[in-house]
């Protein structure tokens, strides 16, 4: 899939969601596995394989150098994907890769976030792919992880994000992203079998929410009405995590 037909897919989902698109909010960089890795391990992952080795990022730079030795991070090696990087976050995970004791890993580190800075040019945020490691890999990255994306760059530059409200809400924007990707492709009637199909705990969580989303857009019909569906969502979020 070309880079002009996935700026299509994101510009329907603004249209048909009421949100704003500007086309230059758009940009991506391929990297490594291993920095995909580390960057997604740094930046508080919620992903169990990372859990393992710390809850906080001060646990996770104080144990970094023994999930780069695990098997674990050996197994994380063989994963393709991307996610977002947010260019104001990049000054606060450099403070934290500064704590890494192991020297080597701390200028690796520092030397790789300096290329990511210089990537971002006027943008906010920026999609890191992985590096294909073959044709198939590259069609899937493109067509799939690149829109995902990008999907949830649109969503953050319209104030749609509910990790903002707090981080134990992820699931909500793993899955409206996963819902409309769902929705450009005519496959939400498939969202219960995608669910069923998936084993990777956190994946699955990804598709049970896509369906609570699902059942939350069944009566929005109209642009307005669906942005106002999501805004409504996010009200109720943020009372009941006031009240608790």
């Amino acid at each position: 899939m070309k880079i002009i037909q996935i700026k299509s897919h994101i510009k329907k989902i603004s249209k048909e969601f009421g949100l704003k698109y500007k086309t230059e909010w758009f940009g991506y960089m391929w990297i490594s596995v291993r920095y995909e890795i580390l960057t997604e391990y740094i930046g508080m992952c919620p992903d169990p394989i990372y859990q393992k080795y710390g809850k906080t990022p001060k646990q996770r730079i104080k144990n970094i150098d023994k999930f780069v030795n695990s098997k674990d991070f050996k197994d994380c090696l063989k994963r393709y994907g991307g996610q977002v990087a947010e260019k104001s976050e990049l000054k606060k995970e450099e403070k934290l890769i500064r704590g890494i004791k192991s020297e080597k890993l701390r200028n690796e580190l520092l030397r790789f976030y300096k290329k990511l800075n210089s990537q971002f040019g006027k943008t906010d945020f920026l999609a890191l792919l992985t590096i294909p490691r073959n044709e198939k890999e590259k069609e899937w990255q493109m067509k799939f992880c690149l829109r995902h994306e990008w999907i949830h760059i649109l969503l953050s530059k319209n104030r749609i994000y509910f990790q903002e409200i707090h981080k134990r809400y992820w699931p909500y924007d793993e899955g409206i992203n996963e819902y409309l990707g769902a929705y450009l492709d005519g496959t939400l009637n498939k969202l219960e079998k995608f669910r069923d199909k998936e084993k990777y705990p956190l994946e699955k969580k990804n598709w049970v929410y896509a369906i609570k989303f699902k059942e939350l857009f069944k009566d929005s019909k109209t642009p307005e009405e669906r942005k106002k569906t999501i805004k409504g969502l996010i009200k109720k979020l943020k009372k009941d995590c006031k009240e608790k």
